[in-house]
């Protein structure tokens, strides 16, 4: 396929790529120098207490920012693959992060050539996965639950602040999520999404007891062998909500006691689904699309509300309603697709590509082994 000549946004287009490229070889050369520096104390020195404040006073850093640096420094000496991806710009520091958290010498080469290809939000999900909630720390944020409320003593507004553990907070946000989806604003607020879910807290709150809502559904995501009590020794473990919050094994098991259990049937690492029988997406596949995909599918959006399922294929054109033919897109790029000149093509957690209307291709970031097997 040709193209016509080199455009001035295709030079500046160039130009950023290159800066960006010098940026990420100069932070890992900065990083191979913590490691370095921290090793052998040398932020004594300057009568810092440890490398992290060093850092902070002599760059200007937030603390949290250079505790960050110094772990990441670390953790890439054991992992020379994953270090080498990121020097040559393969990887981004949101990518490196979470990647650093649960990769090991024995997994460095594999990561190395598959997170690239990865979201950081993919990656993140997948550090959370190797990431054990023991139930002591389980119990003690049940404990500091809090909700509280004040009035403005000049203007008619109450304040609300509080803090809920991983499953009451999970469930909470499902379901003012799902009734925002419903509220329709009489006017235009200064921010619509947070006005939305204003009002749909006070709809749930003050709303009949006669069942004119459904009562909303807390989705987990858990392996049989959690809710059979033999879970593994090591991870990943698979115990979160659909959002990616993880949940204590013992609160999984609590949960299931009183809870609707909905089996899902793979063929191989494929849920089966309903294929040609239907153009509308079922509940059961609606909730593992929006599990798998987490938000729109579209090259670096990250938007997770207002997601509507696409069927790569269209259904009048023989698609099947399974997850092998459906993505999540946001509203924007859905239009974009339908009415844009936009195409997509590729499978959804192998090698999803949008075309664009002179047919050049964007690659989506691929999902984690376990986000296909689990969806």
């Amino acid at each position: 396929m040709e193209f016509g000549p080199c455009t001035k946004s295709d030079r500046l287009t160039d130009a950023l790529d290159r800066a960006t490229a010098l940026m990420v070889a100069a932070s890992s050369e900065a990083l191979r120098l913590v490691a370095l520096h921290d090793e052998q104390k040398l932020w004594e020195r300057g009568g810092a207490t440890s490398m992290t404040s060093w850092l902070a006073a002599r760059y200007g850093l937030a603390w949290g920012t250079a505790r960050e640096w110094v772990r990441v420094a670390h953790a890439l000496r054991d992992l020379p693959k994953i270090f080498e991806a990121y020097a040559q710009g393969r990887l981004s520091w949101d990518q490196l992060r979470p990647l650093t958290r649960f990769a090991n010498p024995e997994t460095d080469g594999y990561w190395a050539e598959r997170a690239p290809e990865l979201r950081p939000q993919t990656l993140y999900r997948e550090a959370a996965r190797h990431e054990r909630m023991q139930r002591q720390n389980a119990e003690r944020v049940h404990r500091m639950r809090s909700l509280s409320m004040w009035w403005d003593p000049e203007l008619p507004v109450l304040y609300l602040e509080g803090m809920l553990p991983a499953e009451q907070g999970a469930a909470l946000q499902t379901a003012l999520e799902r009734r925002a989806e419903q509220v329709v604003l009489a006017d235009q607020p200064d921010s619509p999404q947070e006005a939305r879910l204003a009002d749909a807290l006070v709809e749930l709150v003050t709303g009949s007891e006669g069942g004119a809502s459904p009562v909303p559904t807390l989705l987990v995501h858990a392996g049989a062998e959690i809710l059979a009590g033999h879970e593994p020794a090591e991870g990943p473990w698979l115990s979160e909500t659909e959002s990616g919050q993880r949940l204590c094994t013992d609160a999984i098991r609590r949960l299931a006691c009183d809870a609707r259990i909905e089996w899902v049937l793979h063929s191989g690492s494929r849920m089966v689904g309903i294929g040609r029988r239907g153009r509308t997406v079922p509940g059961t596949i609606a909730r593992l699309l929006r599990y798998r995909d987490g938000g729109c599918r579209f090259p670096g959006c990250e938007r997770r509300q207002w997601v509507k399922a696409h069927h790569i294929v269209h259904w009048g054109d023989g698609g099947g309603t399974d997850l092998d033919n459906l993505v999540l897109l946001c509203h924007a790029h859905h239009r974009l697709i339908h009415e844009g000149g936009w195409s997509i093509s590729g499978h959804p957690t192998e090698d999803l590509r949008f075309h664009d209307p002179g047919g050049r291709a964007l690659r989506a970031a691929r999902l984690s082994n376990l986000e296909r097997l689990t969806a």
